[in-house]
């Protein structure tokens, strides 16, 4: 896949529930930018620039991440959901073989234990990242 423009998929969106990350995004880039919540960035700064370079993209990060690193269970107990899509091929009308695109989000941890193999071998692509607002307001620093 060809990218257009640099700040494709570098983007950060809020609502009411969750904060939504592009998946080109790199830790430095949301240190710096005004829309990722302070809290948030106390916890890049803490914690995960003590594991990674800020200047490593988070789905980098989460795709060699291993479940024993403190970066892994912050992830989890922020909520992180990671939404990926890919192609299936479904028979349509009159036998005609379509390709139809799936769009699905997994938890942090179901991610990690499945289809993070198939993003890796390129089968699936990682849209963006979300993290929960009401886990982000619990965790402690």
């Amino acid at each position: 896949m060809e990218i257009q423009n640099e700040n494709d998929f570098k983007y950060v969106i809020q609502d009411t529930n969750c904060i939504y990350l592009g998946r080109e995004l790199t830790y430095a880039e949301m240190m710096d930018k005004d829309d990722i919540p302070f809290k948030f960035k106390a916890v890049i700064s803490a914690h995960i620039a003590r594991d990674t370079d800020l200047n490593r993209r988070l789905a980098d990060h989460i795709l060699q991440i291993s479940d024993g690193e403190f970066t892994y269970r912050i992830f989890e107990q922020l909520r992180l959901t990671v939404r990926v899509c890919y192609k299936v091929q479904k028979k349509g009308f009159g036998g005609r073989i379509k390709d139809k695109w799936i769009h699905k989000a997994y938890p942090f941890r179901q991610f990690c234990g499945g289809p993070r193999g198939l993003v890796a071998r390129g089968d699936m692509m990682i849209e963006d990242f979300s993290i929960s607002k009401l886990a982000l307001m619990a965790l402690n620093i």
